[in-house]
Order: C-alpha cells, then structure tokens, then sequence
C-alpha cells in the first residue's frame, strides 16, 4: 500500500523541500537505520512527520541524543530515534523516540 505525502516545512532540507509530494510504501517491518520516514504525532496542525532514522532498536543512543535521554543507553525495542537532514530541524531530542507503530510508511524515491 502506498501512501501520498506532501513535506511540510524544511526539516529535511536539502534532501526534501517544504511543498514536495513524496510516496511512502507501508512498512510491514520495523524501519531500517537510514531509511526517511512518516510518522504520526499528536499534532492536529501536523499530524505526520517526515525524518530520516538515525538509530533502531538495540543501538547505542546517538551521542546527539544522549543529554534528552537520561538514563536510557540503547534504544529500546519496537522504538527508533529520528533526525533531520537540516541541523535546525525537530528530532527526538523534542520528539522522543519514535514508536515503531507510529510509522506510517517510508519514503521510495524522490
């Protein structure tokens, strides 16, 4: 099943552009490290994210990422942390790890 998206904002600058269509194929498994992904949040003005995984399950958190997560060494099962491509954009240093059931799809192609 695929899924159309449009990037909203400039997250994911260079790589994506604020008003980009993009499709993103259901994933029947949890993403893989590097793969873009969409997400939801409980955000009724945005309710999908577009970032690119930066750490799955079982990996060391990102030295990033660390100071956000006190306590937490790895990144726990069926969770993954996100980046943007741009360094001013949110990631899971405000969004927190991302749980694997909130993946809506991943980006095929731009």
């Amino acid at each position: 099943m695929w899924i159309r998206v449009t990037v909203r904002g400039n997250s994911m600058s260079p790589t994506l552009h604020d008003g980009q269509k993009l499709l993103a194929r259901k994933l029947f498994r949890d993403p893989h490290r590097h793969e873009v992904i969409v997400f939801r949040v409980p955000d009724p003005e945005l309710p999908h994210r577009v970032k690119r995984v930066a750490a799955v399950a079982g990996d060391p958190v990102p030295e990033w990422l660390a100071p956000a997560l006190p306590g937490v060494a790895r990144v726990p099962d069926g969770f993954v942390a996100v980046a943007g491509d741009n360094p001013r954009s949110q990631d899971s240093r405000q969004l927190g790890l991302i749980d694997c059931g909130d993946v809506v799809g991943a980006v095929r192609g731009r």
